[in-house]
């Protein structure tokens, strides 16, 4: 098979074994998802909304709201009025998740040292950019259809 017949199934399948071995070392943290997103907010030190995380992971409002909800349900985030704008809340670490911020911060860095295994650090940066690269092509073609733009992105 033609390893260029379908780009989606390699993503996939790294995706899959990834989030698998990533899920396995954070099992005990209680959660099964949105690790990233509390790095996120873990680095925007209490000065990100629901909204601008949801930009940052190019996820809609839907599943953001329902991610936050998640993470707040399981004492991991807090959401927080923005004292200026009443509509806006702003995303802060409860003690919990501060703690866990650096285990998921060591869990990627050492699934990315698996996986990256016999690549050179220029080679690393070079993938890095080049998925970046072509995640930005896709979102550039979805945009151009009309009933994609109110679906989910998964990231």
């Amino acid at each position: 098979m033609d390893n260029e017949h379908s780009l989606g199934y390699w993503c996939s399948r790294i995706g899959q074994q990834y989030f698998l071995l990533l899920s396995d070392r954070l099992r005990h943290l209680g959660l099964d998802r949105w690790y990233y997103a509390i790095v996120v907010i873990s680095e925007a030190e209490g000065r990100i909304s629901q909204q601008e995380l949801a930009d940052a992971l190019q996820q809609d409002k839907v599943t953001m709201t329902r991610a936050i909800d998640h993470l707040c349900e399981r004492g991991f985030v807090m959401r927080d009025a923005c004292p200026n704008d009443r509509r806006k809340h702003h995303l802060k670490l409860l003690p919990k998740a501060e703690a866990a911020v650096i285990e998921i911060k060591a869990a990627y860095a050492a699934i990315n040292r698996i996986a990256l295994k016999g690549h050179s650090a220029p080679e690393r940066r070079q993938l890095v950019e080049q998925l970046r690269h072509t995640l930005g092509n896709l979102h550039e073609a979805a945009d151009k259809i009309p009933s994609a733009k109110k679906k989910q992105r998964p990231s």
